[in-house]
């Protein structure tokens, strides 16, 4: 019985929704509830640089060694993308919002060279981004057509990021193995500015239907590291900072892009241009979603 009355209730719905006259669908109302999802990509700032130095010291190794190079790190860029909006509609073209979104990018990649059957060395990379911002829009919307409206979207927001990492190294040599593995979580908050374009269709009074296209611009350099090191020698954990810096390698003659952990800025000789390590969420997404009025 309460099944067939549930059916009853969605049907009635449906059938209202689907014959609201055209100028009903353009009815004005005051707040909106917009709802999104999308997938997008993420700039890295210095991560990038830092395992593309992996990877072009392990090359560089490999050429004057004799190895050869089987795989190579990658950084995590892409991902999904969720938001949720309450919106004030100050008139038919003038709206502000106040939001939130969970970012997410994840990657799993190795580098390794390896010499035959007798040596092999891998760096296997897991870093997971994540970040949840609090925004504040602004909206201006142009009359495409009776049912259809473009839109222009900029505004601010603060935003707490998260990276959780794995880090492992393997090394064997003539059959005998060593391997070190750092697991960390790294904290930073920070404001960044976004902005976008969108296309809006209403398909009944109070519900559109919207596409939308936005960039944001976030830079965090202030990173609060929780570190743990376990080696075939024991383990230990450590707090710090991220810095980026350029190391000098002996076996090579050339200086590689590197991040390390310390409490200080770090003060050795082989290290070059060292400064707080930048982690940049700046990108650009594509979304889909929902609007519904009331």
């Amino acid at each position: 019985m309460k099944t067939k009355s549930v059916k009853l209730i969605f049907s009635i719905l449906f059938v209202y929704f689907m014959t609201i006259p055209i100028h009903a669908q353009n009815s004005f109302q005051k707040f909106n509830l917009k709802l999104s999802g999308g997938y997008g990509i993420i700039a890295g700032g210095d991560m990038p640089a830092t395992t593309d130095g992996v990877n072009d010291v392990l090359a560089d190794l490999a050429a004057l060694e004799g190895f050869t190079v089987t795989e190579k790190l990658e950084n995590a860029k892409w991902g999904a993308e969720f938001g949720a909006e309450f919106i004030f509609n100050i008139n038919r073209k003038f709206s502000v919002s106040l939001g939130m979104e969970y970012i997410r990018k994840a990657t799993d990649s190795i580098a390794a060279i390896e010499l035959g059957s007798l040596a092999r060395l891998s760096l296997e990379w897991e870093p997971e981004y994540t970040a949840i911002p609090i925004m504040l829009s602004g909206y201006y919307f142009i009359p495409l057509g009776q049912n259809t409206k473009g839109y222009v979207k900029a505004g601010a927001g603060y935003y707490f990021a998260k990276i959780k990492y794995t880090i492992r190294e393997e090394e064997e040599v003539l059959g005998i193995a060593y391997y070190e593995q750092q697991d960390g979580e790294a904290k930073d908050n920070g404001f960044g500015f976004h902005g976008g374009l969108g296309l809006e269709y209403s398909v009944a009074a109070n519900i559109a239907l919207f596409a939308e296209g936005t960039g944001r611009y976030v830079n965090l350099n202030d990173w609060d590291v929780e570190n743990r090191t376990s080696s075939s020698m024991g383990d230990a954990d450590e707090t710090g900072k991220f810095w980026y810096a350029e190391e000098y390698n002996e076996g090579t003659d050339k200086f590689y892009a590197t991040m390390q952990l310390s409490e200080e800025k770090p003060d050795d000789p082989s290290l070059r241009n060292v400064r707080k390590a930048k982690i940049s969420l700046s990108g650009f997404a594509l979304k889909l979603g929902i609007k519904i009025g009331f």
